[in-house]
């Protein structure tokens, strides 16, 4: 009937339209990232956590990053051994901010690699879409809210716990939470332009990185090779 060929032909135009869009959107986008002055770092800090919930929620699943989705790691060593790559590249990030602040700089692109929350165009080498600090910490899971998900740094520390046990008992856990809390101040005193306050703050977050890394069965050195 001319109808149902009417129909036909109006759905094969929209199932061409939406594979058009799917098609444009697969392509991604490159954010550019000139050089900040400082005025603009401490802008793009203050805002990261209200930014970081606007991106596509498919950069963290539940389970870690995109890069993951589909994947059926059906044990904890799959698991661990993917979230422990993406943790060695974000201490390897987390130890250029160290040289970067060392060399009393608190605005350069070290800092935006470790505190950006722009997703990346593409998912890098260690599989991550984001940038160090919210691939390792995990994002907002609402608008404003403290409480943060998907982060490697959380979900490596939880395949050591038990069966039936709760995680936040776990050696690797309480100490993710406790090295979780140190990032903050790091990011403040680079809002200020304190060099020296933040290599502080970054020394003190060094010692609990360390601890986590031994705590997660990784080289618990930051000057290990695999981190460098």
């Amino acid at each position: 009937p001319v109808s149902s060929l009417k129909q036909y032909l109006e759905m094969k135009s929209l199932v061409a339209a939406l594979m058009t869009v799917t098609f444009s959107l697969s392509k991604g986008y490159t954010l550019k990232t000139p050089s900040l002055t400082r005025r603009d770092f401490a802008g793009l800090i203050s805002s990261s956590a209200i930014i970081a919930t606007q991106q596509p929620v498919q950069a963290f699943d539940g389970s870690g990053s995109s890069a993951y989705a589909g994947k059926t790691a059906t044990s904890k060593a799959q698991l661990r051994k993917s979230y422990q790559v993406r943790v060695a590249a974000d201490v390897r990030d987390f130890n250029r901010l160290g040289a970067a602040i060392a060399r009393g700089e608190t605005n350069s692109d070290e800092w935006k690699f470790f505190f950006i929350p722009f997703p990346r165009n593409s998912p890098d080498a260690a599989g991550r879409t984001y940038a160090a600090l919210a691939d390792f910490a995990g994002v907002p899971i609402t608008e404003n809210s403290k409480i943060l998900e998907g982060g490697d740094g959380y979900l490596l520390a939880a395949t050591f716990t038990k069966t039936g046990k709760p995680p936040d008992n776990t050696p690797a856990v309480k100490t993710y939470n406790a090295l979780a809390k140190t990032f903050d101040p790091i990011k403040e005193a680079g809002k200020s332009g304190d060099a020296k306050k933040a290599k502080v703050a970054w020394e003190k977050a060094s010692v609990l990185f360390a601890k986590y890394l031994g705590e997660v069965e990784m080289p618990d050195s930051l000057s290990d090779p695999l981190y460098n």
